[in-house]
């Protein structure tokens, strides 16, 4: 039996990144194929909302925090005297906080574990070349570049390499010349099946779940819906999610500017069991962002639960719902109208937007959260027996 292993960002605090992190580790707990799993996660402040606990099996070590250099050295201790038999490192280039300096810092831990024999197998979830910088919120600029280009350079020499988007792997072999590369698509972290509508739903709602920021285009989807309001005066926007940790108090800005609105239902951060009920009252999922940095865990979810999506015509976008056969109403990026038109289209027509969530929910049982761990699991003990 093998000793796995983990640096990841984890809950309770919200990040794409790291709710990937937490539904993997406990899919590769449910195997049974590790005798022991070490998280080392990020800590967590006391002001942010439990989590439920996690599987008996997962011994998690709250041992970093964002823009810490210091705790960096103090992970990188902490995995050399487990000495793991091999580590599995879920990584997105901003994960270890604000500045240029710690993250590269950061993502230089794998290249230092695997110089004490330790092998690594890393998980990519985004692709410097691929997304942008300044509509992200991050600098831009050649020092920028040539950190992001010299340590996922690094990153990429680990024994094994997966991505989450495959329009990734031409993009790396073209920038890099790695040879192998693993495709996982990004899967479902729930149940796939639909979820009911409860009788008290309201009967046209629209949900947006994800981190706040500038780059998601909430403020495009407000003045959509001001139009889907005219058209439908029943129907309702619900957002749900925290505030992104490059812009803290956003959401609560966004919320001052809607005071006055009717419809507009501010839900805050959820829990899992908070999401679900969210997913069922919901009709219509939108994703309206003007930039993204990876594979989209919400038009996943939103697609494991059966709700019809709309969604940005973004590359990474795209490319998710084209690597997991799925379906949705794409809508050119920072065009309010345009996304009016089409979630008025699906509110007004259930049996288009049953169609979708149908066909959806059948591309997506082969991406269930036991076979993407299985995957892993496979992967990993191959990569730790051959060290």
């Amino acid at each position: 039996m093998t000793h796995l292993g983990i640096i990841t960002p984890f809950p309770p605090k919200y990040s794409g990144v790291g709710q990937y992190g937490w539904h993997v580790a406990h899919g590769l707990a449910a195997t049974s194929l590790f005798h022991t799993i070490t998280v080392w996660a990020e800590q967590a402040p006391p002001s942010v909302r439990p989590h439920p606990p996690c599987h008996h099996s997962l011994q998690v070590e709250r041992i970093w925090r964002r823009d810490s250099a210091k705790d960096l050295a103090r992970l990188l201790q902490a995995v050399w005297a487990a000495r793991p038999d091999a580590v599995w490192f879920n990584a997105g280039l901003t994960m270890f906080g604000q500045t240029r300096a710690v993250n590269f810092l950061g993502l230089l831990l794998p290249w230092f574990l695997r110089r004490r024999r330790i092998p690594v197998v890393i998980t990519l979830h985004e692709v410097a070349e691929a997304a942008r910088l300044t509509t992200l919120g991050l600098q831009n600029g050649a020092l920028t570049h040539l950190g992001a280009h010299t340590a996922t350079q690094l990153l990429l020499q680990s024994e094994a390499v997966c991505v989450t988007l495959s329009r990734y792997i031409a993009l790396l072999h073209e920038h890099y010349r790695v040879r192998t590369i693993y495709h996982f698509p990004h899967g479902a972290f729930s149940d796939i099946k639909p979820l009911p509508r409860p009788p008290h739903a309201p009967p046209a709602d629209i949900l947006f779940f994800t981190s706040l920021a500038p780059h998601r285009g909430l403020n495009v989807l407000l003045e959509a819906f001001e139009h889907v309001q005219a058209a439908l005066p029943r129907a309702t926007l619900t957002i749900a999610g925290s505030d992104h940790p490059r812009y803290p108090g956003y959401g609560a800005q966004l919320r001052a500017s809607t005071q006055d609105k009717t419809g507009v239902r501010w839900r805050g951060p959820q829990t899992e069991a908070e999401l679900q009920t969210a997913l069922a009252e919901t009709r219509v999922v939108v994703l309206p962002y003007l930039a993204t940095s990876g594979a989209s865990s919400v038009l996943h979810r939103a697609a494991a639960a059966g709700r019809a999506i709309v969604a940005s015509d973004l590359p990474d976008l795209r490319a998710t719902a084209e690597d997991s056969n799925l379906q949705a109403e794409f809508v050119p990026p920072g065009e309010a109208d345009a996304l009016a038109q089409r979630l008025i289209h699906l509110l007004r027509n259930p049996a288009l937007a049953e169609a979708q969530a149908a066909h959806n929910l059948q591309a997506m049982r082969p991406l269930a959260l036991e076979a993407t761990s299985r995957r892993y699991a496979e992967l990993i003990l191959q990569v730790a027996h051959a060290a």
